[in-house]
């Protein structure tokens, strides 16, 4: 069985370590992802291999050159009942939200995090 993970991205140290905590507290793990990581593919980043590789797509597409990571939190075989008392604690913290989140799903698991990151980001700016 896989580890249920939060990765998460933040330049501000004491959210990344608030994060930390709220993870910890609930039973789960959290890994900070840093800017090298930006084209690496999900699977890579979670440890789990593309399920359909004839089906992966995004794979090729890496960041800019002057692209800079936003703060993302990716969520990996977190339960619904955990990722609510998460985004709960998350909430009750007071730490500034984090507009672009997403599960890691077989869709996904081949694109690189600067894509996933630009996706969610146009979806969050097209429903609001």
């Amino acid at each position: 069985m896989r580890d249920i993970n939060i990765y998460f991205y933040t330049k501000d140290t004491a959210k990344a370590d608030q994060i930390s905590k709220i993870t910890a507290g609930l039973g789960l793990k959290s890994t900070t992802l840093s800017s090298s990581d930006i084209n690496k593919t999900v699977s890579e980043l979670v440890g789990m291999p593309i399920l359909n590789p004839d089906m992966a797509v995004s794979t090729n597409i890496k960041a800019p050159a002057l692209w800079a990571l936003p703060e993302i939190i990716i969520f990996f075989g977190v339960s619904d009942e955990k990722l609510d008392s998460f985004l709960a604690e998350y909430t009750k913290s007071g730490l500034e939200k984090i507009k672009l989140k997403a599960i890691v799903t077989p869709t996904n698991l081949s694109w690189t995090l600067y894509y996933l990151a630009e996706h969610i980001r146009e979806e969050a700016n097209r429903f609001g």
